[in-house]
């Protein structure tokens, strides 16, 4: 709590409360671009992968990959990006543009539709709890970021979220929080963080590495974050104060997750998994 970061981000954070209120951060539509999105499940220790309009799990650290079934919604929407809770052993989220937030709890064999408190099904991005399992958060097109503490039963609006439109949405437990932790919104422009009690979006430090597509923290420590952007791979050792260019053989990734075991995963436009053991340096496929 009394960690130079946090004092920092606390700081920062409450003197935008004001601008949250007044609604003046709105949400946009969503980002035009589709592209593959990929999630670690620590109670089943998978990797979880979202691709054209499919979903994937991998138990081998990316070895094989099984497709889960989707219902068929799905197959008419424009993209889906998936999500699990901490703690929620066989539970799966899924949302998109047009199918809303769906949860499986037997591993994808059946579905659920969660958006009857919410105001469309335009869903563009979604998020668990670090570590409350029933605990979600949807970002709506044009309207802003709701939240649910009932595992998506029912849900509420708690701002009108970051400036721009949000591609990628990821609750962290970082020390500091005048609540829980943080929510990190990924914009095609820049990476903007908001504590979880919701007193308002600021951008997290100069990024100056062209569009932005994901973000991920390590989870034993989560002030070191990593953001995969048009320009490569960057890491950030104080909650996202400072960034700094990831060195090494870093490739063009689009997509990231992080692991318990401390191993950081990526995908490529194409959806091809690659891992990193030393923060990013290096990276291999997974038969290597």
């Amino acid at each position: 709590m009394n960690n130079p970061a946090s004092r920092f981000w606390r700081t920062l954070l409450l003197t935008s409360w004001v601008v949250a209120s007044l609604g003046i951060a709105g949400v946009a539509g969503a980002a035009e671009e589709a592209l593959p999105s990929l999630s670690y499940d620590r109670t089943g220790e998978r990797l979880i992968k979202a691709q054209a309009n499919q979903l994937f799990k991998s138990t081998d650290r990316g070895e094989t990959w099984q497709e889960l079934p989707l219902p068929e919604a799905v197959k008419e929407g424009q993209w889906v990006t998936a999500s699990v809770p901490a703690t929620a052993e066989q539970t799966l989220y899924i949302a998109g543009p047009s199918i809303g937030v769906q949860r499986s709890t037997d591993h994808g064999k059946t579905w659920q539709e969660l958006d009857e408190d919410l105001p469309s099904e335009n869903v563009i991005a979604l998020a668990t709890h670090r570590q409350q399992a029933e605990t979600l958060y949807a970002v709506i097109a044009d309207d802003g970021l709701y939240q649910s503490e009932d595992a998506g039963t029912t849900w509420k609006k708690m701002d009108s979220g970051p400036a721009q439109p949000v591609r990628r949405l990821v609750h962290s437990d970082m020390e500091g929080s005048m609540q829980t932790g943080w929510l990190y919104a990924v914009s095609d422009d820049a990476v903007r963080l908001s504590m979880d009690c919701f007193c308002g979006w600021r951008p997290t430090g100069e990024l100056d590495a062209g569009r932005v597509y994901d973000v991920a923290y390590d989870l034993d420590a989560p002030e070191r974050v990593y953001v995969a952007t048009e320009q490569g791979l960057w890491r950030s050792d104080n909650g996202g104060q400072e960034w700094q260019s990831v060195t090494g053989d870093s490739p063009a990734l689009v997509a990231l997750a992080h692991s318990p075991a401390g191993t950081l995963y990526g995908l490529n436009r194409e959806g091809e998994l690659l891992r990193s053991d030393d923060r990013g340096q290096t990276w291999t496929p997974p038969d290597a």
